[in-house]
C-alpha cells in the first residue's frame, strides 16, 4: 500500500481558496482557510481546523489568496482578492490621533485592546474620504487597488496606514470586507470601473 506524501507550502502563512466539491453536494461554506499543501499529483489542499474539528479540502488554485494579517472592523480576516470599503472619518471622540495610539500602546496595551473599532462610519461622524477597492500583494506588501475619481484612473495605496498595532482599523478609520473578486464579478467590475470584456 502506497502512502501519499503531502508537501506543506509556506507553513507560516494562512491562505483562502474556493473548495472543490467532487461527487458530493456542496455545503454552504464555499471557502477554506488554513495552511496550503500539495500532493504528488499536483492537487492543492487547504488544511485547517481547531480543537473541535479538522479538515483537508482540495481547492481551486486560481482562487488562492494569502491572508494580509489585517482584519476589518468586524474582525474578519482580509485576504488577497477581497473587496474592501475604507473610510476616514472625524468628529467623534473615538478618532484617536497617531500620537495617542502610540501612547496607549506603550502604556501596556490594555487600554488599546479595549478601543472601539469600526466597520462602518458611525452616526454623527463626518466622512472625509471613502474608497472601495480590491486587495492584492506585490513585493511582500499588501495594497488596495481602487478607481481614483480625481485622477480618473486605477490607482493603488498601501493597506497598512489604515490599521492600528493590533491589525484592526486605526482610530478614525472604518474598514469592511464587502465581497471578493471571485464570488461577485459584478461588484468587482463596479469597484474598479472595468467592463466585463476587459475582465475576460
Amino acid at each position: 500500500m502506497s502512502v501519499k506524501r503531502y508537501k506543506t507550502l509556506y507553513p507560516d502563512s494562512i491562505f483562502r481558496a474556493q473548495i472543490i466539491f467532487k461527487n458530493i453536494a456542496p455545503s454552504d461554506e464555499k471557502w477554506a482557510e488554513g495552511v496550503l499543501c500539495r500532493d504528488p499529483d499536483g492537487t492543492h489542499f487547504i488544511v485547517g481546523g481547531d480543537s473541535d474539528a479538522y479538515f483537508m479540502h482540495p481547492v481551486y488554485i486560481d482562487t488562492l489568496g494569502m491572508a494580509s494579517g489585517f482584519k476589518d472592523g468586524r474582525s474578519v480576516r482580509i485576504f488577497e482578492g477581497d473587496i474592501v470599503s475604507v473610510s476616514r472619518f472625524s468628529g467623534i471622540c473615538a478618532d484617536e490621533s497617531i500620537e495617542e495610539m502610540h501612547e496607549m500602546y506603550a502604556a501596556g496595551g490594555e487600554e488599546f485592546k479595549k478601543r472601539t473599532v469600526f466597520a462602518d462610519v458611525p452616526d454623527g461622524a463626518d466622512e472625509e474620504f471613502n474608497i472601495r477597492g480590491v486587495v492584492f500583494m506585490n513585493g511582500g506588501m499588501f495594497y488596495v487597488q481602487y478607481f481614483s475619481e480625481s485622477d480618473n484612473c486605477l490607482t493603488a495605496a498601501p493597506l497598512y496606514p489604515y490599521f492600528g498595532f493590533d491589525m484592526l482599523p486605526a482610530g478614525g478609520m472604518a474598514v469592511k470586507v464587502i465581497g471578493n473578486m471571485y464570488d461577485d464579478e459584478e461588484l468587482y467590475s463596479q469597484v474598479l470601473r472595468i467592463s466585463h470584456d476587459e475582465m475576460m
